[in-house]
């Protein structure tokens, strides 16, 4: 659909363009006009000058009323990694930590989360969390202020117990639908207290060495012993850290800038494309034209 920004100078433009090609009154030193007949030439090339000075005039102003293509789809297309952030919800993350102000483990998971993100302003992003459930909070995007304000809002609201299975099968279904990078990245901040089934626990290690995703476990006062979690980092070749250690936070990101990024195209609808150039263009090339002519082929008579 094409429309006008400034349809104002169309309305002028029809007001003024009448005034340039009004007939003007000529004297010629002859009493008889048929005697110049075969100088004057045909009455085509006697109108093209105006003709092409009247176009430009038009073209001048439809380009001055800008118009528009709107909803044109484009493409974008640069390097990065694709990366799913998981956040932990369940009831025990609402715990606080002793000698620490009455500081929750979620305030932990929010700061390792702010400071994660900020550091990948080159990559796209998407964010899960979970409870005895698994909530897409929002797909793989650029926009990282839209993840920051999304990781800002959680900690209001806990999501009953823990079911550590289902945001892995989410996050590789996720990566399978609409990721594109070479670089899958599966990032976990949790307490991990919950359990894995062993038949889905071995599904989730299949997979994730299948398609070759990278996982980092950002743990919260997470306990050690027959932990599932753990065991998943230890048999798919993942990388665990201590969430709230700003030493091994900063182990994190460097480990995962080692990935190397691969191009990825994004589909951008709704944007609004300027039409106006084309106008401008041609209405310069009729002016050149014109130009040309007036200086060659034809005189004005006056």
């Amino acid at each position: 659909m094409i429309s006008l920004a400034d349809p104002l100078f169309l309305f002028i433009g029809f007001i003024f363009i009448p005034l340039f090609i009004r007939k003007k009154a000529a004297f010629l030193g002859y009493s008889r006009l048929h005697l110049m007949e075969g100088h004057l030439g045909s009455w085509f090339f006697r109108l093209l000058p105006q003709f092409l000075f009247v176009m430009t005039i038009a073209l001048l102003v439809i380009g001055l009323a800008r118009p528009q293509k709107n909803n044109v789809v484009t493409y974008e297309r640069f390097l990065a990694r694709d990366i799913i952030l998981v956040v932990d919800l369940s009831y025990s993350m609402e715990d606080t930590f002793k000698n620490r102000e009455g500081e929750r483990k979620i305030d932990v998971a929010k700061n390792a989360a702010r400071q994660f993100i900020l550091k990948r302003e080159n990559d796209r992003i998407g964010l899960l969390v979970f409870g005895d459930d698994t909530f897409g909070s929002w797909p793989l995007t650029r926009d990282l202020d839209l993840i920051l304000k999304k990781v800002g809002r959680l900690g209001s609201t806990f999501y009953g117990g823990t079911d550590l299975a289902q945001p892995f099968l989410k996050a590789l279904s996720h990566f399978r639908d609409m990721g594109q990078s070479e670089s899958r990245v599966l990032v976990y901040l949790s307490d991990g207290k919950g359990r894995i089934p062993d038949t889905l626990k071995e599904k989730i290690i299949m997979e994730m060495n299948k398609m070759d995703t990278h996982f980092y476990l950002l743990g919260i006062n997470i306990s050690q012993e027959k932990n599932d979690l753990l065991e998943i980092v230890e048999r798919t070749d993942g990388r665990f850290f201590v969430a709230d250690s700003a030493g091994e936070l900063r182990k994190a990101f460097e480990a995962i800038d080692l990935l190397e990024p691969s191009m990825v195209q994004i589909e951008i609808q709704g944007q609004v494309k300027e039409l106006y150039l084309h106008s401008v263009f041609l209405a310069l090339c009729l002016m050149l034209i014109w130009t040309i002519l007036r200086q060659t082929l034809f005189i004005e008579l006056s």
